[in-house]
Parts: C-alpha cells; structure tokens; sequence
C-alpha cells in the first residue's frame, strides 16, 4: 500500500475508489491530530469496511510541491490496514 497524500493516490487493486478516500481522509486526519496532539488519529477499525481492517503492512509518501517530506512504512503487518495507515502517515509527517 502506498500513499501519496498530495497527489490523492492510494496504489492497490483490491480496494474500491470509496475505500482508496476512506484511507486518504484517514491520512489527512492523523496529521491533523499530529499537529494538535503530537499522536496519530486513534482509529476504531470497527468503524470501516471489512477490507480496511484486515491486517495489513503499510508505506506512506508524503510529498508537496514535488518534493519529499516524509515516507516510512512496515514490511510486517502488525496492525489493521486503517489503523497502519494512520499511525504512518503521523510518523511520516513529524519525524
């Protein structure tokens, strides 16, 4: 899975274009919480689409005007898919 918050493009073919915006807004709003809080959005996977909450391994770019500002991700999954993606768009903003 990988995630380019400033071109809007989530790289899988197994989910949906709802699921691919579900996970975008989920990017957004961990590093919103970062910058109030210094903490990744807490996400209930409960709360998504089953595919969401699958465990999952994750790698999120984030990228402005071209240029890299952050990227990091697992090779192992070691939480659900929506809660990865939270929890390494935060990191990838603020370290």
């Amino acid at each position: 899975m990988i995630v380019r918050y400033n071109t809007s493009i989530v790289n899988s073919g197994s989910y949906t274009d709802a699921q691919r915006r579900t996970l975008l807004q989920v990017v957004a709003d961990s590093i919103a919480s970062g910058l109030r809080s210094r903490r990744p959005l807490d996400v209930d996977p409960v709360r998504f689409d089953e595919p969401l909450r699958l465990m999952r391994a994750t790698f999120v770019t984030l990228k402005l005007a071209g240029r890299l500002r952050g990227c990091i991700g697992t090779l192992e999954a070691i939480r659900p898919l929506v809660a990865d993606v939270a929890h390494n768009a935060c990191a990838a903003a603020f370290t």
